[in-house]
Parts: C-alpha cells; sequence; structure tokens
C-alpha cells in the first residue's frame, strides 16, 4: 500500500544538549520549521501530523497548529508507549497520505529532560493507572489496573527501579542463556559504545562529538548496574527532530532527492509493552514474525539493506537488534560486533551518528533523520552507494527507507 507511494521530503532538528534554554514547545517549533524549509513546504500547507502519545510526548497538535499557523489539520494520530511509536507515527502518516486523508503530515518528537525530568531516574514515577508489573501469578494482567503507588511495589523491592537496572537483567539473561564470560560480555557492549563514539566524533550535531572513547577509558568506567558501565548507557538531553512526509509525486517536485518509505510497521503482543519481564522469552523484544513482515512489506532482503539505525537505550540494545531483525542468527550478535563490527567498513554499518549512546537521545527519530541523510548522500559518516536503511526500535516499530 506505501511502497513507495510516500516520501520524506524534509527532515529537521535542533541542537542536543544536557540542557537548552527553550522548552519542549519552542524545540518542537524548531525542529519543525526546519524540516518544513528543508522540504519547501509552506507551514500553512499542512494538513496532517503525528505525534508520540503523552506521557512522552508533552507538546500537542494544538499548540504546534497555533504556532506554526496551520491553517487546518485534516488527520492527526499518536502512538503510545516511548519508542514503539518510532515506526507507528510513519505508519500512521504513511497509510494517510496513501489513503488521500492528508497530503502532507508533520512527525515529530521533542523532548525537554531538563525541565521534565530524567527518563534514567531511579526515583520517577510510573504513569498514574499503568498496568502492574506483576498483578498475577502468571505475570501482568491486561485487566488489572493499579494506583501509580502500588505498581512500584511489584518491581522496586527488587531493585527494578530504572530502566537501565532492567537493560542490565537483559544483557545477563542474554549471556546466561548463550554461554558467555564476563569478558565476552564487555568486550561486545564495548565495542559497540567505542565505535558508535567514534561515528559521533565525527558528527558536528552529536553531544560527544568532542569527547573520544577508548578501551581503557570504557573499562575504567563506573558500573551503573552490572554488566552496564556508563557508557553503555543512552544520554539524557533535551532536542527535537521532525520529518515531512508527502506523496512520492509531490515530494519528486519539491526535491531532487526524496526519500521513499518502502515499509513502516509496529508490534504489540501479550506482555511485550516496553522494558516488559514476562515475556516467554526473556531475550527477544518482539516477535521474529514482525521483522519478517517489515521486509516482506518492504520487497527487500536483509542483504540489501546498507546501513542501519537501530534504537540504543543501550549499547545491548544495538547488539541484539542485529539479532531481533534478522542480520545476525540468535546468539551470535555479541561475536559479530567484536569481530565483524558495525564500524565504516564493516557489512553494515550502523548508528552512523553515534545514535542514542553519543548523538543524542530522541526515541528514535534522530535515527530517522540520520536514515534519511544517509540516503541522501549527505550524512557526516556517510556510507558509500546507501541506497535501502532500516530504522528499527527493539519492539519491531520500524521502517524501511530507500532513495
Amino acid at each position: 500500500m506505501i511502497r513507495r507511494q510516500v516520501a520524506v521530503a524534509g527532515i529537521g532538528q535542533t541542537g542536543f544538549a544536557k540542557a537548552l534554554p527553550g522548552t519542549a514547545w519552542e524545540l518542537a517549533i524548531e525542529a519543525v520549521t526546519a524540516a518544513l524549509a528543508d522540504a519547501g513546504v509552506d507551514p500553512a500547507d499542512v494538513d496532517g501530523m503525528c505525534r508520540f502519545a503523552p506521557p512522552f510526548e508533552q507538546v500537542s497538535e494544538p499548540m504546534l497548529v497555533r504556532a506554526l499557523g496551520i491553517r487546518e489539520l485534516a488527520f492527526f494520530a499518536e502512538a503510545p508507549l516511548g519508542g514503539e511509536a518510532l515506526g507507528a507515527v510513519v505508519a500512521h502518516a504513511s497509510a494517510a497520505i496513501a489513503s488521500g486523508l492528508a497530503s502532507v503530515v508533520v512527525c515529530y518528537r521533542a523532548i525537554s529532560q531538563s525541565r521534565g525530568g530524567r527518563f534514567g531516574r531511579a526515583d520517577r514515577a510510573a504513569p498514574s493507572g499503568a498496568p502492574s508489573a506483576g498483578a498475577g501469578p502468571g505475570g501482568p494482567r491486561a485487566d488489572v489496573v493499579v494506583p501509580e503507588e502500588d505498581n512500584r511495589s511489584f518491581a522496586w523491592p527488587y531493585g527494578l527501579m530504572s530502566p537501565g537496572q532492567l537493560f542490565a537483567l537483559w544483557a545477563t539473561r542474554y549471556a546466561a542463556v548463550h554461554g558467555l564470560t564476563g569478558e565476552d560480555l564487555t568486550a561486545s557492549l564495548g565495542a559497540v559504545a567505542i565505535t558508535q563514539r567514534g561515528y559521533a566524533n565525527a558528527n558536528p550535531a552529536a553531544m560527544m562529538r568532542e569527547r573520544t572513547l577508548d578501551w581503557q577509558t570504557y573499562r575504567a568506567a563506573r558500573m551503573i548496574a552490572a554488566p552496564l558501565r556508563l557508557f553503555d548507557l543512552c544520554l539524557e538531553n533535551d532536542g527535537a527532530c521532525a520529518v515531512v512526509l508527502t506523496s512520492a509525486e509531490v515530494a519528486a517536485s519539491l526535491r531532487p532527492d526524496p526519500v521513499y518509505v518502502l515499509s513502516a510497521t509496529q508490534s504489540l503482543s501479550p506482555y511485550r509493552e516496553p522494558m516488559g519481564i514476562y515475556t516467554g522469552d526473556l531475550i527477544e523484544l518482539f516477535p521474529p514474525a514482525a521483522a519478517d513482515r517489515l521486509f516482506a512489506m518492504a520487497g527487500v532482503s536483509r542483504g540489501d539493506i546498507d546501513v542501519a539505525q537501530l534504537y540504543d537505550a543501550t549499547s545491548f540494545m544495538t547488539m541484539k537488534g542485529l539479532e531481533s531483525y534478522g542480520f545476525v542468527p540468535d546468539g551470535r550478535g555479541w561475536r559479530y560486533v567484536a569481530e565483524t563490527g558495525i564500524g565504516p567498513e564493516s557489512p553494515l554499518p550502523v548508528n552512523t551518528h553515534g545514535g542514542h549512546l553519543s548523538e543524542g537521545y530522541l526515541h528514535g527519530m534522530n535515527g530517522m533523520t540520520e536514515a534519511v541523510r544517509q540516503l541522501r548522500g549527505t550524512a557526516c559518516s556517510q556510507v558509500s552507494g546507501a541506497e535501502v536503511a532500516l530504522v528499527g526500535a527493539p519492539s519491531g516499530s520500524a521502517m524501511i527507507l530507500a532513495r
């Protein structure tokens, strides 16, 4: 339905920093305005908008409609669950354009953690009315909703007080299942962190552009939640990203290098909500069928992917993402990143902007803007001849783009 029928006509992003002077609203305006200028589209002509849902996204559609002078939104939608919204907002926008519900759709994500609280803090309360993480002997019950103060009692006494602590459990379980030694795991996680830092050093927009990372520094870093060290976890920052999607015909009239959407997917099955820990397979982040659907819809194979931007809230996610999307057999991702690598000369360069670990954290949206730059041929760490790119979150919320 959407393969090469919809294209990215414009991208925009703010700077990334631990704290920026603007509010999330102001950052969103900056990113969206930049994306529209990149596309050559008048803000008044925007008739569709897709965003990440609250509590993650605090900038609403009415706020932007008023601020940008948009005449009318004929279509608007939002997708929940944080990073799992990455492919969803593009899927919604693409479906709206392909079906004629909208002609120019903006997708955006704005974060102001310096004003709204850091995602990685252990004392950050869960959203009120969230499903309990342990309501029932078999794990979460979809029909059980408990007050916020009770929700935490199922996880907090056992040390699951922050995302980093849960991510550490995934990495530890992976090592146990696949027989990795502590050194094996350190070598693979460190290879990801150091390679992505190298990409960031070549990226003027990256927060870590002036901070190199070597093995001595990596190994000496403090342990945040074993086996994850400081450099294995994503940055906490302010910033915003936006993309403008239109029909393929309109995009081709706006610029000479449109980037086409081949497919966009989302996936949610029982107990696989973000950071779930009660799935049947404790180290698989989404059903393999979700990845197969992504490639089938796009009409390409794994071997056709020239560059990948994989959601990396931790270095472990980059490694596991290679397995989940089928680039590497299960249980071999750790050896692949350590021996073959994901750098510029590897068969599949990954997170060429530095990723969430070293460029900035925008719930995957800066991975999408980087994929567009790669396919336009304007990236800082440009992959020669890049024609097809995958942008994927650990939940199976993903997209495949092509020039």
